[in-house]
């Protein structure tokens, strides 16, 4: 009797030790990590169409000459050009001769341009003159060719949700528009793409050149997208898509609104 006293006794003792002891706390889980926010892309795929014209300046006024920040040397050169068009006998533009305009010119266009990204190049295709441009998004770009041609070599990087373009080796014996406005082979060109709308884009498109612009200059073009437009074949040496009138003006044959 005595020996189970004590070991009632003892058992008790343990219990009530047990629960006088502190809790001990579990460890609460680990947050989950929080996925990490991709970086936002824009969605610039689609055909666009510019809304400026062709002239290069787009704050120029209509019918004045542009004002770029020429040196001194291609200032005259504008000059010469505005002259002889004046008198009449304007200088020969080079597209006049099926030669591609060059970039930055051909963002001008008044014809559709479809955009098409893909995760190691970006794709602009032009209706006119059936150009195609690449910029390169990432390290499996081709080595550079090492000369000048009339679209140069571009790269691309995400900037936000904007798509930057850096363009250089370009040709320095285009134009950017009729007017002959000129630059050297040293123009490098960057083009900042922005949506505005799922239906608009804004490009902000700056040159720089050391030989013929003082300083850097920046235009800026927008673009719209209509569902309904489409890349037509353009055959400059048919001359289909710009034919001369019977008026001996130059026509344009666009899509129907």
């Amino acid at each position: 009797m005595r020996l189970a006293s004590v070991t009632g006794l003892a058992i008790f003792a343990g219990a009530l030790s047990l629960s006088s002891a502190p809790a001990v706390a579990l460890a609460a889980p680990a947050p989950a990590r929080a996925a990490r926010k991709a970086p936002q892309r824009s969605d610039f795929n689609g055909i666009w169409t510019g809304e400026q014209g062709v002239l290069w300046d787009t704050n120029a006024k209509r019918g004045a000459p542009q004002n770029p920040p020429f040196t001194p040397e291609y200032a005259a050169l504008y000059k010469e050009a505005l002259e002889a068009a004046a008198k009449g006998v304007p200088l020969a533009d080079p597209p006049a001769a099926c030669l591609p305009p060059g970039v930055p010119r051909i963002m001008a266009s008044p014809f559709p341009i479809e955009i098409v990204l893909t995760p190691k190049v970006t794709y602009l295709l032009f209706e006119y003159m059936a150009q195609t441009r690449r910029a390169f998004m990432d390290k499996s770009a081709p080595e550079r060719l090492g000369f000048p041609t009339f679209n140069g070599y571009s790269t691309g990087h995400w900037q936000g949700d904007d798509l930057v373009i850096d363009t250089d080796e370009l040709r320095g014996d285009t134009v950017l528009d009729t007017t002959h406005v000129g630059h050297s082979d040293q123009l490098t060109v960057r083009e900042v793409f922005h949506l505005i709308s799922p239906t608009k884009m804004q490009v902000k498109l700056t040159l720089t050149d050391p030989k013929a612009y003082t300083t850097p200059w920046t235009v800026t073009r927008t673009y719209v997208k209509n569902s309904g437009d489409q890349i037509l074949q353009y055959v400059c040496e048919e001359n289909n898509r710009n034919p001369v009138m019977p008026d001996g003006t130059t026509g344009f044959i666009g899509a129907k609104d």
